[in-house]
């Protein structure tokens, strides 16, 4: 690790070009693309956000999406709570091998906590217990530290050497996106101090009396840390950064989507045509009426990378989620497990109207768009945990519908020979590619996925 010592504190933030970037718009973060090729692959345009507690994630389940990203808490329980150090860092590593082992194909991303110093591996470590560290970190006004603990150790991002820092070492190091396996990573809390649903929940702002002033240099300071570190994340590490994942709304897109959640959500019938609400956990459906358009929400979704989630109303459906938690610890199998899957959850044969969701992502998507599961919980050990039903499962993107979607060949790897979904009579869009013509009827709400020989069938 480079020497980031007090005498650095005034350093100048380096000014980084933005790498594969369009003019941004209303938003947080600049539109900034991966730096590997288009992939319009189905199952390779697959995403997950999963976590297992009791051990490692299962890395066949997980090799089996296009891009997987590890919770800190992954493998929790062999350290939680005992007299050694937290090496979740070194873990989410090691998660990343196990998982390029199977398919370098998928994307491994692991997690940064982005107003303090987590995961708590030998990196952050080093930074909490070397005095010259002291001006990253928060103090009481009479330069004490403040409390320990997850709501309180807090970066103080109005020092430029730990913006410098943040970027080149915290996410750019050996333990992140310097590893030959870590593709990207993702960024919690990223909103600034006193944004909903962050640590700063707790009176962080008040115990260190920061000036209102002083909060609004906090802020500028993360974001300029964050935007940093995505830039040298794609020029210098050939990796990315879910947070440049964009919202979907009319007529383009906001930020940050309600509670920090980025993504939209799968359409139903009532939300197909026209758009949906907002929600908790995801921005409503833009609506096909829109996105199937050369201007506003339809330009944009060709024209940004943008996750669609697997589900239209999380709290709704998770419950029912088929899929595999963490089964291959027995005493977790009962609790997070689809009885399908050797578990013993009763849960639904099949995601709700998952054609209807794979047609409508196939209709809108661009050369940068995946669909799947953002935050879901943690597998194992923990199944009473507030708001997560029965224990987290995923389930793999070729089970997704048992008729057989996920595993149709389009042709020339997916690319569509429309650049456009097209309103071909009232209600019903279609857009062709090579082998397979997509159509989604929003009246009779029916998803058809057929030879472009045979356009006279259709598939609920």
């Amino acid at each position: 690790m480079k020497l980031w010592g007090k005498a650095l504190l005034t350093g100048c933030l380096a000014v980084v070009a933005l790498a594969q970037s369009k003019p941004p718009g209303p938003k947080r973060f600049p539109t900034l693309f991966p730096p590997w090729p288009p992939q319009w692959d189905l199952q390779r345009s697959t995403i997950a956000q999963p976590c297992n507690y009791s051990g490692w994630f299962d890395p066949t389940l997980a090799a089996s999406f296009g891009i997987i990203s590890f919770d800190w808490a992954n493998n929790k329980n062999s350290w939680w709570n005992k007299s050694v150090p937290k090496p979740d860092a070194e873990d989410l590593v090691e998660q990343a091998r196990l998982v390029k082992a199977i398919s370098n194909e998928t994307k491994v991303w692991v997690y940064r906590q982005a107003q303090g110093p987590a995961p708590v591996g030998a990196q952050t470590t080093e930074v909490r217990n070397d005095p010259k560290f002291d001006g990253f970190f928060l103090k009481y006004p009479n330069g004490t530290d403040l409390p320990g603990g997850w709501n309180h150790t807090m970066f103080d991002f109005r020092n430029d050497t730990l913006v410098e820092w943040f970027g080149r070492e915290y996410i750019g190091g050996d333990m992140c996106v310097g590893s030959p396996l870590v593709d990207g990573f993702f960024a919690d809390d990223a909103y600034g101090l006193g944004a909903p649903d962050s640590p700063d929940h707790s009176p962080v702002v008040n115990i260190s009396q920061l000036t209102p002033q002083d909060v609004e240099k906090w802020n500028e300071g993360q974001l300029k840390a964050l935007i940093l570190a995505q830039n040298l994340a794609v020029k210098d590490y050939n990796a990315w950064n879910w947070q440049n994942m964009e919202p979907m709304c009319i007529p383009g897109h906001d930020d940050p989507c309600p509670n920090g959640w980025v993504g939209m959500n799968a359409p139903n019938q009532k939300s197909c045509l026209n758009g949906g609400a907002d929600q908790a956990h995801g921005k409503g459906f833009a609506g096909l009426r829109a996105l199937c358009t050369d201007k506003e929400g339809g330009e944009r979704a060709r024209n940004i990378p943008w996750l669609m989630h697997i589900w239209n109303n999380k709290i709704a459906e998770e419950g029912r989620f088929p899929g595999q938690g963490s089964c291959t610890e027995s005493g977790d199998c009962e609790h997070d497990t689809c009885e399908a899957d050797g578990g013993g959850v009763h849960c639904a044969s099949s995601i709700t109207d998952i054609r209807q969701r794979i047609a409508a992502f196939l209709l809108a998507r661009g050369e940068y768009a995946w669909m799947g599961y953002n935050w879901m919980g943690c597998a194992g050990s923990d199944h009473s945990r507030g708001g997560f039903v029965d224990g987290a499962r995923w389930q793999r993107p070729s089970e997704w519908d048992p008729l057989g979607a996920m595993k149709l060949d389009f042709g020339n790897g997916g690319k569509p020979l429309d650049p456009i979904c097209r309103e071909v009579s009232d209600g019903i869009f279609e857009r062709r590619f090579e082998k397979i013509v997509v159509r989604l009827d929003c009246n009779e709400w029916k998803a058809s996925f057929l030879a472009r020989n045979d356009t006279t069938r259709s598939s609920a």
